[in-house]
């Protein structure tokens, strides 16, 4: 049986047991590069239906005739550093136990501040490619990936935001460390890209203007509601700030003209890099996202607190070595997959064994019947278009495939499908009860420069 994390009641009720699928394990050499977009919607995407230009170097990519788009992937986390955490040890949050970010010593200073990290008995994906013979490299932006944290183990170079604070000179680092490779290299590089804040510095120009209307952005920010910097996160979750509709029609703007420069300036630099070297046919690209992004969907803004799908759902576009594409994977798949399901997917690729994860062979044909993914106090469960959602001390309950956007809590009608849902959700936290992890606790010292990103990101006030 695939999973020994799980119990076997786990597997044959929640249906991680799957239909075999039929990709050969070609153990011929090829690079990966896993390039990660911060905050990044798939509904903001042209190659997952978006009506507007923002994204042509990834649409591109999308069409390769080694590419597919899988249409309903998920991460298991709602931060950067859960949500990598689990990609980068394919196991779910409460199995790596890395859900919380930092906490201060004192409750108004951040200097002193204690953080979570991952454990050095999981073995990274980082760690298994090594195994398998890859150079592994990692170029990060984000805080929560510092190498202090755990999430360099198996790297032979990680860099981190300490060293490089622009996202354009980390797009050229990641073909630096592609030149020092000098034979079959893992790369993992992680942009900022569409988090918030929209300061204009981040907003393509032409974008806005020509897809702009009139709003007075001056006369709106005097009133709160302020993109260009973190304090209106703070704001409307405190329930202090609310949008006006053309607030959210600007916000919605900003956003997709960060995601213009980061398509063009970011992942076009690194695949133009890999193309002039003579690579891109011989290396696996992954692009995907640690979460998406609320834009006020259901009046909430940012990240890290809920699990609506405009936060959990997060594109996955993977473009296979030229030829090597699997025959049993469509251009797109409509199928349920998660983060944790890459890990084995890359392995049983590489013709290698993953009998430790409780994620899926998504490459190889096989499918995930549910996804999980938490938020603090919350979580959702997603099966056969049903969406369960616990809410601090609330089930609520969404049907997918009529409400994709759910604006309309179905349980009071529904109530044998929530029993059923909650069952199903039962026998997985139940399997966890003493195997749930609590991840080790380190306390260290945020210097000036990291608590000054932690702010302009609105992890902290």
């Amino acid at each position: 049986m695939r999973n020994v994390v799980l119990s076997s009641i786990v597997v044959w009720s929640l249906g991680l047991g799957c239909s075999p699928g039929g990709a050969s394990r070609d153990p011929d050499a090829f690079n990966v590069l896993i390039v990660v977009l911060d905050a990044l919607r798939p509904d903001k995407l042209g190659c997952y239906g978006f009506d507007r230009p923002t994204s042509p170097r990834l649409d591109a990519l999308a069409a390769d005739d080694d590419a597919v788009v899988f249409l309903k992937h998920h991460v298991q986390g709602a931060f950067t550093k859960s949500s990598t955490a689990s990609l980068f040890t394919g196991l779910f949050p409460f199995q790596h136990g890395v859900v919380e970010g930092h906490t201060p010593k004192k409750d108004e200073e951040w200097r002193d501040v204690s953080t979570q990290v991952v454990d050095e008995s999981h073995r990274t994906m980082a760690e298994r490619l090594a195994d398998l013979g890859f150079w592994n490299f990692g170029v990060v932006k984000s805080r929560h990936l510092v190498r202090e944290y755990g999430f360099a183990q198996g790297f032979d170079a990680y860099v981190g935001p300490e060293e490089i604070k622009d996202d354009e000179e980390r797009a050229d680092e990641v073909l630096r460390s592609i030149d020092a490779a000098g034979g079959r290299f893992f790369g993992y590089v992680h942009f900022s890209a569409t988090h918030h804040p929209y300061p204009e510095k981040k907003r393509d120009a032409e974008y806005v203007e020509r897809f702009g209307f009139p709003y007075d952005e001056a006369e709106r920010q005097a009133a709160g509601a302020d993109f260009t910097t973190p304090a209106i996160k703070h704001a409307i979750l405190e329930g202090r700030q609310a949008l006006e509709p053309d607030d959210v029609r600007f916000l919605n703007l900003v956003y997709e003209s960060s995601l213009v420069r980061c398509d063009r300036d970011l992942l076009g630099r690194v695949v133009d890099g890999l193309k002039e070297r003579g690579l891109y046919d011989s290396t696996m690209i992954l692009v995907t996202s640690d979460h998406g992004e609320e834009l006020y969907d259901h009046r909430g803004y940012a990240h890290a607190y809920h699990v609506w799908q405009e936060i959990i759902h997060v594109p996955l576009v993977v473009k296979f070595p030229k030829g090597r594409r699997p025959p049993d994977l469509p251009d797109r798949v409509s199928d349920l997959s998660s983060a944790i399901d890459l890990l084995p997917a890359l392995l049983d690729l590489l013709g290698a064994e993953a009998d430790d994860l409780p994620g899926v062979p998504i490459f190889s044909g096989e499918t995930s019947r549910f996804v999980f993914s938490e938020a603090r106090r919350r979580y959702g469960l997603i099966r056969d278009g049903w969406k369960l959602v616990h809410d601090v001390d609330v089930f609520r309950l969404y049907d997918l495939r009529e409400d994709p956007g759910e604006t309309e809590d179905v349980a009071p009608r529904e109530p044998e499908r929530l029993q059923q849902m909650e069952a199903y959700a039962k026998v997985l936290l139940d399997s966890a009860r003493g195997k749930r992890t609590v991840a080790p606790v380190i306390e260290t010292v945020l210097e000036p420069e990291a608590l000054r990103e932690l702010r302009q990101l609105g992890y902290i006030k």
